[in-house]
C-alpha cells in the first residue's frame, strides 16, 4: 500500500481512520473515539428510531432507504452490533424470518426475493450477529433456490422446472446473494458457487457483445464508483467477488481492477454517483477525493493482495 496514501486516509474522521487502521494496517484500534463521532452516532440513533429499523417491521421501508444502508455502511466501517448497542433492533430483523425460513421485510415482497433481504444479513453477520439457526435455515433456502446456471432469479417463472428456466440469473441477486455467503468463510472455496460468480464475471467480460442481463447492463452507471452502491455498480461486486477465490483467480476480475484503478488521480478516488442521505459525508459528494472511496479500493487489493497500478492523472471513460 502507497504510504501517503494511508498516511491521508489517516487524516480523515475517527470513524475511518478506525476503519483503516483495523482492516487495512491490521491493527487493533480502540472504538471508542470513532464511536464518539457526530455523524456516526446520528445514523445510530436514526437507526434506533421508528423510522429506522423498527419500521421494517410495516413492510413499508424501501430497500433503496436508509436503514438498509445505514446497517450496511456501518458494518463496512468495521463496526460490531454490540459495539453500537443496536442488539435489540438486530433481533428484530431475524425476527421478519418466517417459517419456511425465508425473510420477508418489505410489503408484498414474495420468498424468492434473496436480493433484499441479504442486504441486512449480510450487514448483520459481518458486524458479528448471528442467530446461527435462523441464518442456517436461510441458507438452505438459499442453496436450495439454486437455478440451472448456478445463480438466482427472483421470478418463479425462471425456477428450475419452470418455461424460462434456461434464461440467465439475476445479477443483483447474485451479487447480494455472494455477499452474504462471502461473509462465512466456509462457503468461499464451495464449488456451487462457481456460476454464479461467473455470471458477474462474464457481465463485464461480455460488456462490449450486444448480450443484456434482464435489467441489468454494465454501461456508464455501472462503470460509475459511487457508495453505497445502491444500484448494481461496479465497486460493490468487486468488493463481493473478491470474498471468493475462484473469482479474483479469474482474468476478468483483474480487467475489473484495471478498469477502476485507472479512475484514479494520484491514487485517490471520487465518488462518480452518489445518495442524496448521505451528502454529509465525502462519498456523498463529487467535488473532492473521497477517503471512503479510496479505502473501499484498497480494502478489496488488500484482500487478495492485488497491488495498483502507477497513479494516474486522468479517470476512465464510462461506457455506454
Amino acid at each position: 500500500m502507497d504510504q501517503k496514501i494511508i498516511e491521508w486516509l489517516l487524516q480523515g474522521p475517527a470513524w475511518l481512520q478506525y476503519a483503516v487502521r483495523l482492516q487495512l494496517l491490521h491493527q487493533k484500534p480502540g472504538v471508542n473515539l470513532a464511536l464518539s463521532d457526530e455523524s456516526i452516532k446520528a445514523i445510530v440513533d436514526q437507526l434506533k428510531s421508528a423510522h429506522g429499523i423498527p419500521a421494517l417491521r410495516s413492510g413499508t421501508v424501501s430497500y433503496k432507504n436508509e436503514p438498509y444502508w445505514d446497517l450496511f455502511f456501518l458494518a463496512d466501517i468495521g463496526f460490531t452490533i454490540a459495539d453500537l448497542h443496536l442488539e435489540k433492533e438486530a433481533r428484530m430483523i431475524y425476527d421478519l424470518q418466517s417459517p419456511d425460513g425465508t425473510f420477508l421485510t418489505m410489503r408484498d415482497m414474495k420468498p424468492s426475493y434473496f436480493c433484499i433481504p441479504t442486504i441486512l444479513l449480510s450487514s448483520l453477520v459481518k458486524m458479528r450477529f448471528t442467530d446461527e439457526a435462523a441464518l442456517r435455515k436461510y441458507l438452505g433456502c438459499i442453496l436450495e433456490s439454486q437455478r440451472l446456471d448456478g445463480g438466482w432469479h427472483c421470478a418463479k417463472q425462471r425456477a428450475i422446472g419452470q418455461k424460462l428456466q434456461h434464461t440467465e440469473s439475476c445479477p443483483m441477486d447474485n451479487l447480494n446473494v455472494l455477499l452474504l455467503l462471502g461473509q462465512l468463510p466456509e462457503l468461499r472455496t464451495d464449488s456451487r458457487l462457481k456460476g454464479a460468480i461467473d455470471l458477474l464475471l462474464n457481465h463485464w467480460k461480455r460488456r462490449d457483445e450486444k448480450w443484456r442481463l434482464y435489467g441489468f447492463g454494465t454501461g456508464t452507471d455501472y462503470a460509475k464508483l459511487k457508495y453505497p452502491a445502491v444500484t448494481y455498480g461496479i465497486l460493490r461486486v468487486l468488493d463481493a467477488l473478491s470474498l471468493f477465490p475462484y473469482a479474483t483467480k479469474n482474468p476478468t476480475f483483474r480487467s475489473m481492477m484495471k478498469y477502476v484503478h485507472e479512475k484514479a488521480d494520484h491514487g485517490q478516488y471520487y465518488a462518480e454517483s452518489v445518495v442524496k442521505f448521505y451528502d454529509g459525508f465525502d462519498f456523498g459528494q463529487k467535488a473532492e477525493p473521497s477517503r471512503w472511496m479510496t479505502f473501499l479500493v484498497n480494502r478489496i487489493e488488500n484482500r487478495i493482495e492485488m497491488k495498483p497500478l502507477a497513479a494516474h492523472a486522468g479517470k476512465a471513460d464510462g461506457r455506454a
